[in-house]
């Protein structure tokens, strides 16, 4: 295991030296410093922690964005996860939420989740209700802009005794790689972290870190497509760490505004 690291990481290292190399008529680009970073601080933790065996996972998310009025907004997504190399369905999360427009580039939502988890044998269903504050700073760097969103959930799930409560933080970047705008780069990193110790449930801490990167496609003002890789370095059921390689797919349709 240690000598499959060594060559991944020397093999990432090259990878990346050759970068430069591949656009020496241009400037090197400048990424935003905050995306920077948040990569740096969240890959380092607990590797040498993690798992043997990663699991190969496809995550398929459709999600319908609409308007009721000028400032009012609704969320409805449904999303299956498949894991156990991409072979069984692990669970599926059904999400509605209603927002509103507090400020030129804030919204404020409330919603909630239904998530049952299929993997292995029977069914257990997750309840959650979430609130969200999702903020577009209106400054770019080197053509990328920026999204954060911050959200905080109570999650129910047997035998569980209570609620756990869990903090998202998620910043994203985009930028348009064509003169047309329809095609686009993208990388988000989300972290969340358990705000309290729950019996048979989540202990306080660190729960998870995802990092992901892409292409977006613009195919009209009412429908995009992003496709990409996510990697998940999480705390496992039996209190170690487990690092999951995650093929994503996301279709949104937006209502006109």
């Amino acid at each position: 295991m240690h000598h499959y690291l060594s060559m991944f990481s020397h093999s990432k290292e090259n990878a990346i030296s050759q970068i430069p190399r591949a656009r020496n008529a241009r400037a090197t680009p400048r990424w935003p410093s905050w995306l920077l970073c948040v990569t740096f601080l969240l890959l380092h933790p607990g590797r040498a922690s993690a798992q043997d065996d990663p699991d190969g996972q496809a995550w398929v998310q459709f999600l319908a964005l609409g308007a009721l009025g000028d400032r009012w907004r609704t969320h409805v997504e449904v999303q299956p996860r498949f894991m156990e190399d991409a072979s069984e369905l692990g669970l599926t999360i059904v999400r509605g939420a209603v927002g509103r427009v507090v400020g030129p580039r804030t919204t404020i939502w409330g919603g909630y989740a239904w998530v049952p988890r299929t993997l292995g044998t029977g069914i257990r269903h997750e309840q959650r209700t979430w609130q969200q504050v999702q903020i577009a700073p209106a400054a770019t760097a080197a053509g990328w802009t920026a999204s954060l969103r911050f959200r905080l959930e109570q999650r129910w799930l047997t035998p569980w005794d209570g609620a756990s409560h869990r903090l998202r933080l998620l910043g994203r970047g985009q930028r348009p790689i064509d003169k047309s705008r329809r095609w686009s780069l993208y990388a988000y990193d989300e972290v969340m972290l358990t705000m309290d110790d729950t019996q048979q449930g989540p202990s306080r801490g660190f729960d998870r870190n995802r990092l992901s990167s892409g292409l977006s496609r613009r195919f009209s003002p009412a429908l995009s497509t992003d496709v990409g890789y996510l990697w998940e370095h999480a705390v496992a059921a039996d209190g170690g760490r487990r690092d999951d390689h995650v093929l994503v797919a996301v279709i949104t349709l937006s209502a006109p505004r």
